[in-house]
């Protein structure tokens, strides 16, 4: 089984060097978008160019929760599919890392090639307060506007305000909603592609979402022929504050990482060397 990592990311390119060394060391080939807004290094643009099975782009301007996140994975997916026959495709972050030998985690989705693996809630069911409504309800530009930055947020926090007041509610639900990050088969990845291609409106309406990745291939897959074949779970390890906003990762939680059934977790950065270490001498030699 051929296999793809598709991987977006902004900074860290020494950290990226790293983990894709072992990444394609395993077999696995790796698709990386640097968003187009971070000046790249040419000591990192040289190592991508040489290296063999990683494949680098910068074409996407990626501000946080725009749909343009969506565009830089499909962009990836359709460039994977030039290059070779992937069976799977693993979308995940630049700040994310393996908790088991390469080897191991290729193995286990080779067991199950059919299988996707998505992480969703299905709001009907926990979201009885539509708490998480004036996500799609009303209009958010984040492709226009930096939501991490002051001006950003309260820019969308008081567009919204004024949406409300003046009455303005899109008639659009979304019942699925979960974790961009997903394990994904060749058969629906080509369903996705298809889909996206013949129903231009649904991505058309998620541009003006408030992180309408967490939305995409949720309710896409949903609707479709492969809903038995979602694995309704998380393989990645995240530490959420209770914001929830995902929180670094640190020694301390290495017991989990080891006990738990993830193959992956993030968010890695600073203060995570330690971690990254004790991990990497878990794996063989």
């Amino acid at each position: 089984m051929r296999q793809a990592f598709l991987i977006t990311a902004y900074k860290d390119f020494d950290w990226i060097e790293k983990t894709v060394d072992i990444y394609t060391s395993g077999g696995i080939d790796c698709y990386i978008h640097m968003d187009k807004k971070t000046r790249m290094p040419k000591e990192f643009m040289d190592w991508a160019a040489r290296k063999e099975g990683v494949f680098l782009y910068s074409r996407y301007r990626i501000n946080w929760g725009s749909y343009k996140h969506i565009s830089a994975v499909l962009y990836l997916i359709k460039e994977a599919l030039k290059n070779g026959q992937y069976d799977y495709f693993h979308i995940i972050s630049g700040n994310s890392f393996i908790t088991r030998p390469i080897g191991e985690v290729a193995a286990f989705f080779e067991k199950t090639p059919n299988a996707n693996y998505i992480q969703m809630d299905d709001l009907d069911e926990i979201d009885v307060d539509h708490a998480i409504d004036p996500w799609f309800i009303y209009y958010h530009f984040l492709h226009w506007y930096d939501k991490k930055t002051e001006f950003g947020n309260n820019f969308d926090y008081y567009f919204l305000k004024v949406q409300s007041r003046l009455g303005i509610r899109r008639k659009l639900r979304f019942r699925y909603h979960g974790l961009f990050y997903s394990h994904l088969s060749r058969a629906f990845i080509d369903y996705a592609l298809e889909f996206v291609e013949k129903n231009p409106g649904y991505l058309r309406q998620l541009k003006t979402c408030n992180i309408g990745e967490e939305f995409f291939f949720h309710n896409m897959i949903m609707d479709s022929p492969y809903k038995d074949t979602v694995k309704n779970t998380s393989l990645f390890y995240n530490k959420w504050s209770p914001g929830g906003v995902a929180q670094f990762l640190t020694e301390e939680d290495y017991d989990i990482l080891m006990k738990g059934h993830y193959l992956f977790a993030r968010k890695f950065g600073e203060g995570s060397e330690e971690l990254v270490e004790h991990i990497c001498r878990s794996f063989p030699q």
